[in-house]
């Protein structure tokens, strides 16, 4: 009897796996509490967009898709188990759609319209064929969805029906776009690892591991409830963030950095002095947060009412903006 067959006889699954996904659930929770932070004014709301910070979010994404590969591949080791392997793709599906709900109702200008849960359950679907598959055709598969989005880029692409594919030459505007391509190469990656560790075994310190500490035991069950994980844990961080920022007295002033970024920018643009533009979008952001329509500044979602007192409190700040600050 070969290693493999033997370890998938004796064990289920491989706890270490689970520890994995427990891993990337923590790389996860520090990813988003530090969005939830910029949302709320605790950390300037330019945090999340830099590009280091982009990359990060990008190699935890990676993470959990090539463990979604490998976990496919391992769930189909004595053969495709169909019934509950479509019971989980539709689950993940499920989940999806209570995520776009809702984003929806609360960002509806960046709602997740194709995040990681949608792509994990559209790619999973698409990689059951790859299960039986030469593993040169999977490789092959897995480099042509990698690299395609580099070569093919036409402005059909950029039509919000065809945001999913991922070959348009502009970025929609939401909080977790995960498109097809090239991140159905990502799970073929991991369905190809997931094949490797099969054939060769994993080694005799992970073969057989099983969690004894109070760390390792919950890492393993956070990563075998994953998905219950994922769809818990923002609406647990943003009320437990909420409830702190009120007790402790900090005003909730999101999108402060880039409205005063963004506003001095085209200020300057239409050549005004740097110092004016600086002290006449500051003003702005203070004035409009004193009259209590900062959120709709902040969202770009002024009633007729607020815009006219918007453009009162504009009109003061461009004659204080004109006065040198002493």
């Amino acid at each position: 009897m070969s290693e493999s067959a033997t370890f998938a006889k004796q064990s289920p699954r491989w706890s270490a796996l689970d520890a994995a996904r427990g891993l990337a659930l923590v790389a996860m929770f520090g990813f988003h509490i530090v969005w939830d932070f910029a949302y709320f004014g605790i950390v300037p709301d330019t945090v999340p967009y830099d590009p280091r910070f982009q990359i990060l979010g990008h190699a935890i994404a990676a993470s959990f898709v090539t463990l979604a590969g490998i976990g496919l591949t391992l769930a189909a080791r004595n053969g495709v188990q169909w019934q509950p392997t479509m019971k989980r793709i539709g689950m993940i599906a499920l989940a999806a759609g209570l995520v776009s709900a809702a984003t929806y109702a609360i960002f509806p200008e960046a709602y997740i319209f194709f995040g990681i849960l949608h792509l994990i359950a559209l790619a999973s679907l698409l990689a059951l064929p790859f299960l039986g598959a030469p593993a040169w055709l999977v490789a092959l598969s897995a480099a042509l969805a990698l690299g395609l989005p580099l070569l093919v880029s036409a402005p059909i692409f950029d039509e919000p029906k065809f945001y999913w594919l991922g070959l348009g030459a502009v970025a929609p505007r939401s909080n977790d776009w995960r498109p097809l391509l090239p991140w159905f190469g990502v799970l073929l990656a991991g369905l190809l690892l997931g094949r490797a560790l099969l054939a060769r075994g994993l080694p005799g310190w992970l073969d057989g591991w099983q969690p004894r500490g109070w760390l390792g035991k919950t890492l393993v069950f956070g990563g075998r409830h994953s998905l219950l994980v994922y769809l818990i844990h923002q609406p647990v961080f943003i009320a437990v963030i909420f409830v702190i920022t009120m007790l402790s007295g900090q005003r909730l002033v999101p999108g402060v950095e880039n409205f005063t970024r963004s506003c001095a920018q085209q200020c300057t643009t239409s050549g005004a002095e740097a110092g004016f533009c600086a002290r006449a979008c500051g003003c702005i952001a203070t004035q409009a947060q004193a009259e209590n329509i900062w959120r709709p500044v902040a969202d770009n979602r002024l009633t007729p009412d607020e815009r006219v007192k918007f453009d009162e409190i504009t009109k003061v700040c461009v004659r204080r903006g004109a006065l040198p600050l002493d």
